[in-house]
């Protein structure tokens, strides 16, 4: 029986290890500000601004977050960017996020006008912080 539960608890603890996702490499991180919120029934958009996001430069952006729990769902947008020498990005971004308390933690792969990005980050309900990084996939 003792053989059982060590067996039980060395699977448990490598599962655990396995589910764990982390990102690396070559990153910009960026910060933004939310400048307004509009509510729906099953939706929420967020729009907000950064001064300096990576080579993007200034850069707005909207997410449409829908619920499929109280505590998570899909979420789509849009950004754009225009660098200091004037340069116009754009991005059409998709992914998933999840809410704990007043921190919603957003995950995305955005088609960018340079290529393919991989966006993680959290939206902070209270202050209206956004904080993210960005990796280039290719």
């Amino acid at each position: 029986m003792k053989f059982k539960s060590m067996f039980a608890l060395a699977f448990l603890f490598c599962a655990f290890n396995i589910s764990a996702f982390d990102v690396t490499g070559d990153h910009f991180d960026a910060k933004f500000k939310i400048t307004s919120v509009t509510l729906g029934e099953k939706y929420s958009v967020i729009n907000a601004e950064s001064d300096a996001a990576g080579q993007y430069g200034k850069v707005y952006v909207s997410y449409k977050l829908k619920s499929t729990s109280d505590t998570g769902g899909t979420w789509t947008g849009q950004g754009r960017g225009i660098s200091p020498e004037g340069n116009l990005a754009r991005g059409n971004l998709q992914g998933v996020w999840t809410r704990d308390g007043k921190i919603i933690s957003i995950k995305s792969l955005d088609d960018v006008t340079d290529g393919i990005n991989f966006m993680q980050g959290t939206i902070d309900l209270i202050s209206g912080d956004i904080a993210i990084e960005v990796y280039k996939i290719d």
